[in-house]
């Protein structure tokens, strides 16, 4: 269902092509590679595949062959370590992967425990120092994500866009390989991780028209294009993966004037995609990440986001009771807090879990980040709460400034409520991000 339908998509445009800046390869022959190889896969018995690669062209060629052969595809990534790679390999029960010398056994195969039919992909959603859980994303997932997407993303064969980031994320899956494989993008992968710098000299290189990135990223982009003397021109940006503030996207909107920049919101449990802000809101909204998708439904149940439809996930891969606390009535709890306003605008304040609790009230890390990234001079920051016996939680930021602490709390106290004031301010040289450029939340705190 889904491989036949993205293949129909792709042969309108069999001669586009994608490349790592080594190796290049055509719709028609990747169509090729993906039915010779994955008629491979129909010949084994195993049910699923770890994909393993130094380089997401080939990992995207593998997830082509592992679609068309209707295997369940496991997408892990170099860059976040052996540690995390060898959880993921045994919370999945894993006995094979597909890496650059072909198909590797690693372990006996185990009964399967899940009905894995028509389940597309397993992604795995924690950080890379939690243990991570496998999200179970049908065919029909993908499918309804993509149709929705398609609407609104106005891309097409004439538009060139780098993939900056890993497949291992959903959104960069969907959002971006996969959408412009049937859009009939050029596609260009650049496996440098969180290097603004390589990738922006990138895309200037491929002269680049589609960006898609986490505002973190886009910030330092956009900061790095300001300063060029031939500045990138972009006609599409999507921002996603973290809360955007009104300072970044202030900065994105200055450093690509005619872009249209889509702001979403999405996690894996989805498919991912959720809602999306049209550009023409973006100067005015800047914050919101819009109105769900056309197949989706959105609620708020004491301030956490709830989703609906028929994007959402089968489940958590052999983690029933898990499962059943995040999908009830059909209704995903996404673990977001969040508000929808008089206009219908969604809005994302912070993750649930990463709450603080000071004197009776509930604070989330990213309100105090974005208010403290207003400022200039503060060119990254993070906070995070620390369990005390005595006070209930304090406070602490860490900050990537060239300011004194003292100046830094002096902006907190013109910034942040009372409650709101850090305890502890430690002036550091980076933010601890992934291969993505989201921050690593659980490298701190409780």
């Amino acid at each position: 269902m889904l491989y036949n339908f993205i293949k129909k998509q792709m042969l309108k445009y069999p001669n586009q092509t994608l490349s790592d800046g080594k190796n290049t390869v055509t719709y028609g022959e990747l169509i090729n590679y993906a039915e010779g190889f994955g008629l491979t896969l129909k010949k084994q018995s195993a049910k699923k595949y770890g994909i393993l690669f130094n380089s997401d062209f080939f990992a995207a060629k593998a997830l082509m062959a592992c679609l068309y052969a209707k295997k369940t595809a496991i997408l892990l990534n170099k860059k976040y370590g052996e540690e995390h790679t060898a959880k993921i390999i045994k919370k999945t029960e894993l006995s094979f992967l597909i890496t650059e010398k072909g198909i590797i056994k690693i372990s006996e195969e185990k009964k399967e425990k899940e009905n894995l039919k028509n389940v597309a992909f397993i992604m795995c959603t924690s950080g890379t120092t939690g243990t991570p859980k496998g999200a179970m994303i049908t065919e029909k997932n993908i499918l309804t994500n993509l149709k929705d997407i398609r609407e609104y993303f106005l891309i097409n064969n004439k538009d060139r866009i780098l993939i900056s980031r890993p497949l291992y994320h959903c959104a960069v899956l969907t959002g971006e390989f996969l959408i412009s494989l049937i859009n009939g993008l050029k596609i260009f992968f650049i496996s440098e991780g969180f290097v603004p710098a390589k990738i922006l000299k990138r895309a200037k290189e491929e002269n680049i028209t589609v960006l898609c990135g986490t505002p973190t990223l886009l910030y330092h982009i956009s900061k790095l294009n300001l300063k060029s003397k031939n500045p990138l021109r972009l006609f599409t940006i999507a921002v996603s993966g973290e809360c955007i503030t009104e300072t970044v996207a202030k900065t994105v909107r200055e450093s690509f004037k005619s872009a249209n920049i889509y702001n979403v919101y999405g996690l894996t449990e989805a498919s991912p995609r959720v809602t999306f802000l049209k550009p023409e809101n973006f100067n005015k909204y800047p914050t919101s990440v819009g109105k769900p998708l056309k197949s989706v439904k959105v609620k708020t149940v004491n301030n956490e986001i709830a989703v609906f439809g028929k994007n959402i996930m089968k489940g958590y891969y052999n983690e029933k009771d898990k499962t059943k606390k995040a999908i009830v009535n059909g209704w995903l709890y996404t673990g977001d807090i969040g508000y929808i306003d008089k206009d219908g605008n969604i809005y994302i304040n912070g993750r649930k879990d990463n709450m603080i609790i000071r004197a009776g009230m509930n604070i989330y890390p990213q309100e105090i980040e974005n208010a403290l990234k207003e400022n200039e001079l503060i060119e990254d920051v993070l906070a995070f709460g620390t369990k005390e016996k005595t006070v209930g939680e304090k406070i602490h930021i860490k900050v990537v400034s060239r300011l004194t602490k003292q100046q830094i709390y002096n902006i907190c106290k013109q910034k942040l409520l009372s409650y709101e004031m850090p305890d502890d301010i430690e002036i550091v040289e980076n933010i601890p991000k992934n291969a993505s450029g989201k921050v690593i939340r659980n490298a701190y705190g409780n």
